[in-house]
């Protein structure tokens, strides 16, 4: 349960609904705080680990839902209050909500891609997105225990990397990416359905690229040069996927215009 993805609160989960940026599960004494993301409201505000989340605007909150909820009522930019009882203290602390885009935009876009180290399932190879040898690359991030309907996302990527095909122009690479399993020596394959290649980062690199959410997909577009030039995260079965993925294909074929120049 966590603040890092939307869960069945909603039967369609928003790619960019507000978001206040921790990782939360419920206890007997409220709703306890696991993690805080950097470059979140949350961080800002002063939010820490181990604290029990109890009201958001003076709303008192029984349980993770029930926060996940009152922030995502509210829309990125807006201030509120968080009741949270650090020990045996309360506290009131203002946070304010930004987007999962908003955070990864102010974290990579316009910055060169660092050196990665990925592994291709297929291939076993070593895939450096820092070096992409004149091609632009669309990559995409995701939890692949976990993101269900992920593979439709993927799906629509490759028939549109496909169609780029057929018109004769640039076609940018695309690539899954998702966290290596922690026993190195289990192979990993990749599911049934997956039609692009996937690769395995370890968990540091992943959370570096990434805002963790076990239910979006984190997708970038690295152009010819290495720079990252557009990031978006997407929910499958949103109320916003098919804008959403529209809006990435747009800045895959613009960055991809670039590299032709």
């Amino acid at each position: 349960m966590t603040l890092l993805a939307a869960t069945s609160v909603a039967t369609a989960k928003p790619s960019n609904p507000a978001f206040l940026g921790i990782g939360m599960h419920d206890e007997p004494t409220g709703c306890h705080v696991d993690n805080v993301t950097r470059g979140s409201g949350a961080k800002a505000a002063g939010l820490r680990t181990g604290d029990i989340i109890t009201a958001i605007d003076k709303t008192a909150m029984p349980n993770c839902n029930a926060i996940l909820a009152m922030v995502q009522g509210h829309t990125a930019g807006d201030r509120v209050e968080v009741g949270v009882l650090r020990g045996n203290r309360p506290l009131t602390l203002a946070a304010d909500l930004v987007s999962r885009d908003e955070i990864m935009r102010r974290r990579l876009v316009g910055q060169t891609m660092m050196a990665t180290e990925l592994m291709g399932v297929d291939d076993q190879r070593t895939v450096d997105l820092s070096s992409l040898r004149g091609k632009t690359a669309i990559v995409g991030l995701f939890d692949i225990g976990h993101c269900a309907d992920c593979n439709g996302v993927f799906g629509k990527l490759a028939t549109w990397t496909r169609a780029q095909a057929d018109k004769g122009g640039a076609v940018p690479m695309a690539l899954a990416v998702s966290v290596a399993p922690l026993n190195q020596t289990t192979k990993m394959t990749k599911p049934i359905g997956l039609d692009v290649p996937l690769a395995l980062a370890d968990r540091a690199m992943f959370e570096e690229l990434t805002v963790p959410d076990s239910e979006r997909i984190s997708f970038m577009v690295i152009d010819c040069r290495g720079v990252v030039q557009y990031v978006a995260p997407i929910a499958p079965n949103g109320d916003d996927t098919d804008a959403a993925i529209d809006e990435l294909f747009a800045a895959a074929e613009q960055a991809s215009r670039r590299s032709t120049k």
